[in-house]
């Protein structure tokens, strides 16, 4: 390369400055309901396939599972870590997108503005911001633009090494979020609609002289269908209705895709305890995405004729197979508001900034190949190919009026500055309700005071459910064990959870690590001036009844005994006719002497009595149970 050419100036200078305001956004977020239960989960296993392959809801994505492994052994809830590594991975995807509109359109202004309208896109905000969204969806960004990165210049090559690492590409971006196998049809569209000329004759046959490729493509995700298929994933119970399909394709269009493309939705989707990235765009929003659009058509059948119009292909059909799934997936249960979730659109800003710059410039597929095989800044081009570093569109593409040359309009400036105007109204506004996160003070808080207590020494702790803010009932990680879990190997010393051998603290809904005392909500009932009115002697089952049925879920059971000598015992709750192993202490070898147990109902469980079961033929047991819940001392 002669030397830094301009384009690659401008290019990096968009992602920095992209980097910087995320960055910035980012900062002052925190984790949210999924990223702390995948975090706890993964605390949970040790590193292997069968973790990997772990259900995320009724997905396989081993990708998602790895980053949170990583993350919960090297800097469990570090925000700020979370938020470089989404930098990185986004500066990477603008990068590559930078490299792939270079390579269609020539290194030049369209290209530059169409990095621009990418690294912008609002249909991006969630993915970085939101962490467990962006797990997912900036390496599928990466994954997808080094598959159609590849693609161009196998087109132009023939090269089948091309086509290994665009299948590379397809790899990483299904193991992250199966949904990215939709946009693996942008390579053949690309071939049929940009990368070939002639009829559709001679489009097809330029389609099918390029199978090699497709069969490599198709290699990744016949893999990753294996192993889903003979896992245990859920699949649709229905066959979703052409109207549900219908409803929310049209949805996402008017809704979500068409309001991004101006910078909007301006507004986002709300309820006093949900932070949600599901557009809410007012009328306004609407309508300016609407005419936007059809702006955009006016000026590409001006210019390029009706053909223009087949642009629309690249973002529809990814659109259309999103659809489909959402329909055959949650709609039933959610509705039409999947069609406003941008952590399901997302990736479609790579095939949404592609039609927007092809519906206006026409690359010319024979520049195409030629920067495919040579590079972006060849030491030497071709007499029929432009030189000059601003050229949109090479002269064989011409069909309509030729561009005027020179400096930008001032339309273009003024269109410019509208959408950043309008980019940052919907970012601050997402950003105002993400902010609000009631996370992070809790968390805050808990941290400091785990690392002020155990600086002490062990501690106990009641395991308790954490705050409903924190994690509510669809988390799978409820407990306060299972969310600090990921901590505890950064701690000066161990938390012990509910070893009642010594003081017991607990956590305040406020994430404050207080002094504990037990609350007695019921007791086992006792025969008045027996001494052991519950006995265990040798090989025996003991149900102690308890007085009083405790019926919500968070409940604990104290059981003090008198043990004559060491004993193995297992524990049982009961509820009704039905039994259930406790939390945890399941199996106990109780010393001589006098001691206390707890034993925790499952969640969603109330219990009324204790079972309890010795196979020690010297066992001698007397046994009370008290029930109740732990409250902060004051």
């Amino acid at each position: 390369m002669r030397a830094l050419h301009p384009y690659a100036l401008v290019a990096g200078a968009i992602a920095a400055v992209h980097g910087v305001v995320i960055g910035a956004l980012g900062i002052a977020g925190y984790f949210y309901l999924d990223d702390i239960d995948m975090t706890a989960e993964a605390a949970k296993h040790p590193f292997g396939w069968d973790y990997l392959t772990l259900r995320v809801n009724d997905h396989l994505t081993p990708g998602l599972r790895l980053f949170y492994w990583i993350s919960a052994s090297l800097d469990p809830y570090g925000n700020d870590s979370t938020m470089l590594a989404r930098i990185v991975l986004q500066t990477v995807a603008t990068l590559l997108m930078a490299y792939l509109l270079a390579q269609l359109f020539g290194p030049g202004r369209t290209a530059a503005i169409g990095v621009g309208l990418y690294a912008f896109c609002p249909l991006l905000v969630p993915s970085l911001l939101s962490l467990s969204s962006g797990v997912n969806l900036l390496p599928t960004h990466i994954g997808i633009l080094l598959l159609l990165v590849m693609h161009v210049r196998y087109e132009a090559t023939r090269q089948l090494k091309y086509a290994a690492f665009g299948a590379l590409g397809i790899f990483l971006a299904v193991v992250f979020w199966e949904k990215a196998a939709l946009s693996v049809g942008l390579a053949p569209l690309l071939t049929f609609l940009y990368l070939s000329s002639g009829g559709p004759r001679a489009r097809l046959r330029a389609l099918l002289r390029s199978w090699p490729a497709w069969v490599v493509y198709f290699l990744p995700m016949a893999a990753f269908a294996a192993v889903f298929v003979t896992g245990d994933y859920a699949s649709s119970r229905e066959t979703p209705s052409i109207g549900a399909i219908w409803d929310l394709f049209s949805d996402a269009w008017t809704g979500s895709m068409a309001p991004a493309a101006i910078g909007g939705p301006w507004q986002w989707f709300s309820l006093d305890n949900v932070y949600y990235s599901a557009s809410s765009p007012g009328a306004i929003a609407v309508i300016a995405g609407q005419v936007t659009a059809l702006a955009l058509c006016v000026i590409a059948v001006r210019r390029n004729g009706w053909w223009a119009l087949r642009a629309w292909l690249l973002p529809a059909s990814v659109l259309a197979g999103t659809a489909v799934l959402l329909a055959a997936g949650r709609y039933e249960f959610v509705g039409v508001i999947l069609a406003r979730n941008f952590h399901y659109l997302s990736e479609i800003t790579i095939a949404l900034v592609l039609a927007e710059l092809l519906l206006v410039v026409v690359p010319d597929p024979a520049a195409v190949a030629a920067r495919g095989r040579s590079g972006l800044w060849p030491s030497s081009l071709p007499p029929s190919e432009p030189t000059e570093p601003n050229a949109d569109v090479e002269p064989a593409a011409r069909t309509g009026p030729v561009p005027v040359a020179g400096p930008i309009g001032i339309g273009l400036v003024v269109a410019v500055l509208a959408y950043a105007i309008s980019y940052g109204v919907t970012v601050s506004e997402f950003e105002k309700r993400w902010v609000e996160n009631p996370i992070r003070d809790y968390m805050t808080t808990a941290l400091r005071d785990l690392d002020r207590n155990t600086a002490k020494g062990p501690i106990s702790v009641y395991d308790t459910y954490v705050s409903p803010a924190v994690a509510n009932f669809i988390s799978g990680n409820r407990r306060v064990s299972d969310v600090f879990r990921p901590t505890e190997r950064h701690l000066p010393a161990a938390v012990r959870w509910d070893d009642v051998s010594g003081p017991m603290l607990m956590f305040d809904q406020g994430g404050h690590l207080l002094p504990a005392r037990f609350v007695e909500e019921a007791t086992s009932v006792d025969q008045p001036g027996v001494f052991c009115p519950h006995p265990l002697r040798g090989v025996q089952t003991v149900t102690v009844m308890l007085d009083k049925k405790i019926p919500h879920p968070d409940g604990f059971l104290r059981l003090t005994y008198l043990a004559q000598t060491p004993t193995t015992v297992s524990f049982k709750l009961g509820d009704g006719p039905k039994t259930f192993a406790p939390r945890r202490f399941s199996q106990v070898t109780l010393k001589t002497g006098a001691y206390t147990s707890v034993l925790l109902g499952t969640p969603n469980k109330g219990f009324d009595r204790v079972v309890v079961t010795s196979t020690d033929p010297a066992s001698l047991l007397c046994l009370v149970a008290k029930a109740g819940r732990p409250e902060p001392t004051l």
